[in-house]
């Protein structure tokens, strides 16, 4: 096998990183490395960016675009996973799974404080019906859930092929049993569900948020599930990653059984990561084979 390159994969901090960048030809990472501005601007040998993730909020990618540096992510790879990931926290969350485990954990049995909710019959509203909110729909369909779509960048008959049917985003809120963001994070999506959002969702409603933090107010969040405006929320992303342990999410979440947290595990599978590995070898292998011959 011809030799493409010399590979340092390592765990580096901030301080560490920013140390080394003015040498780094090739950068390649995964969401937990923010490449902004400030970094960027040092990484004057810098020929391209692989990043492991579907996402791209982590990356500045307009910056990158006027230094003319290819950028590569991700492009459907973590889709299986990720909505397999989305179905098990929505069934945690109608059934209160953990929360029945952890009870028994203590040796007490509670069967009947932990009553669940039925998801056949019931109507899934989907923000977001790309690769991953299509694959997400084509699973509910088979649990018999009814499913519905927001997406402004589709047409009815688009989302009608990846199994749900077109809403505008007052129906959308108003109809849906469950919900579940699937949306890039974006300008226009960043704080997209807020307090106000929350008081025309259905009381029972639950919320499965495993696309980016961001796009849910913490605080609004919070703020429904105390005043019961939703039944309850599954988060596997947040705004800072990893959380603190002081979050205000952890420490709700410590005192009541609707909210079910999962650290940012949701492309986390054995299959995904083997696939994102090759994904990247072969990106980085292709790159310099087309730019050094």
């Amino acid at each position: 096998m011809q030799r493409v390159g010399e590979v340092k994969a390592e765990r580096l901090s901030r301080g560490s990183l920013i140390k080394i960048i003015p040498r780094v030809n090739i950068l390649v990472v995964r969401v937990e490395t923010t490449v902004n501005v400030s970094l960027l601007k040092l990484a004057s040998n810098l020929q391209c960016i692989v990043s492991a993730t579907t996402g791209t909020n982590h990356i500045d990618v307009k910056y990158l675009a006027s230094r003319n540096i290819p950028f590569f992510h991700l492009s459907g790879i973590h889709s299986v996973p990720t909505a397999e990931h989305t179905i098990a926290l929505l069934i945690s969350a109608a059934r209160r799974i953990p929360f029945a485990h952890q009870s028994m954990e203590t040796g007490v049995w509670k069967r009947w404080e932990y009553i669940g909710t039925e998801i056949d019959g019931k109507i899934l509203g989907i923000v977001g019906v790309g690769r991953i909110g299509s694959e997400v729909a084509k699973r509910a369909k088979g649990l018999g859930l009814e499913v519905i779509g927001y997406d402004p960048y589709l047409s009815e008959s688009e989302i009608k092929l990846k199994h749900a049917k077109k809403v505008n985003f007052e129906t959308f809120l108003r109809k849906s049993d469950f919900i579940s963001i699937h949306t890039p994070l974006t300008e226009e999506t960043h704080n997209m569900i807020s307090f106000k959002h929350f008081k025309k969702m259905k009381p029972s409603a639950i919320l499965v948020n495993t696309a980016r933090g961001a796009i849910i107010n913490t605080k609004a969040l919070l703020q429904a599930l105390v005043q019961n405006k939703i039944n309850s929320a599954a988060l596997d992303v947040y705004n800072e990653e990893p959380l603190s342990k002081n979050s205000s999410l952890i420490q709700y979440a410590k005192n009541n059984t609707n909210l079910i947290l999962t650290p940012h595990i949701a492309a986390s599978t054995k299959e995904a990561i083997e696939r994102a590995s090759l994904y990247t070898a072969n990106t980085v292998t292709k790159f310099l084979r087309q730019n050094h011959t």
